[in-house]
């Protein structure tokens, strides 16, 4: 069975994928991407990803879902995401800075930026700068960044290149707040500010609590209210979202994994095999079995 396995990436070993044109233990800044990253069938960085299109098109999977970016796209893929059959165009040129959570989070501690991005990143991870103005400001990020970047012979190179980098990062984040919808100026009600909080434990979380109360007492609050919450701000119960979670982590094993239908299950922390079964069963319409199979016919 060709199954399409995942390498957990440490941000050291991803240096070595990518055409770099600088990096060090916890910052890496690139503006196109090396044969050996194309190549790689499937990754799983343990650091933030911020990409920014500034020409051609770029496309792949997250999570095995499609996505593609073209000139004026933004994405921002979080740790630990699965990144697969990643292709691009010729004359592909971006803005690609990895940067390790330790970096990232003594430069941007938690906020509302921060939570608005989660909210949107969980579903729809792509924004596009439709402002003419906006995408022009981005390009001169670019061309500012890569012109230090590339500079490896000057004087306090990596502090230059540091500070570019945290104010691209920043820009990104300003212009994913702008175009975020009809709320897309960075102010957040608290209802939005307590379901962040909840898409992040989600996202930071091994997927082996299901339960709604779990997620609540972590927030200090109820279990209805958090149902309420999530329901007023995104349509979707607190059940539906952990639910969509944890079968996009079953579907990513079940594709990726070269574990055992039954290890998977004990992974998840499911009581036993069957009781497995039948959530998959429930959520995806086949066995475990079944679906494994399908994907690889």
């Amino acid at each position: 069975m060709g199954r399409n396995r995942y390498t957990d990436i440490p941000f050291n070993d991803y240096k070595d994928l990518i055409s770099g044109h600088y990096s060090d233990s916890d910052l890496s800044v690139c503006f196109n991407l090396s044969d050996s990253l194309r190549d790689s069938k499937s990754i799983s960085l343990d650091s933030f990803l911020f990409i920014a299109c500034i020409e051609g098109e770029i496309s792949g999977e997250i999570d095995s879902n499609n996505y593609t970016m073209l000139p004026n796209d933004i994405i921002v893929c979080r740790p630990n995401r699965q990144i697969s059959n990643i292709a691009s165009t010729d004359n592909f040129k971006c803005i690609a800075i990895t940067v390790s959570q330790q970096m990232l989070l003594s430069f941007l501690p938690m906020n509302e930026r921060i939570i608005n991005s989660n909210i949107h990143f969980t579903g729809y991870p792509v924004v596009n700068i439709g402002d003419s103005s906006d995408a022009e400001r981005l390009r001169t990020y670019y061309s500012l960044l890569k012109a230090e970047a590339v500079n490896n012979g000057q004087r306090y190179r990596r502090e230059i290149v540091l500070a570019l980098a945290m104010a691209t990062i920043h820009k990104m984040l300003y212009l994913i707040d702008k175009y975020l919808g009809p709320n897309g100026n960075g102010q957040l009600k608290q209802s939005e500010i307590l379901f962040g909080r909840f898409i992040e434990l989600l996202s930071n979380s091994t997927l082996k609590e299901r339960t709604v109360n779990f997620y609540a007492e972590k927030l200090c609050i109820t279990p209805k209210y958090l149902s309420v919450v999530c329901k007023r701000t995104s349509g979707k119960t607190a059940s539906e979202w952990i639910n969509e979670f944890v079968v996009k982590e079953i579907k990513k094993l079940l594709k990726h994994s070269p574990k055992s239908i039954k290890e998977i299950a004990l992974d998840l922390d499911f009581p036993n095999l069957s009781f497995f079964g039948k959530y998959v069963k429930a959520h995806l319409g086949l066995s475990p079995t079944q679906y494994r199979k399908k994907l690889f016919e």
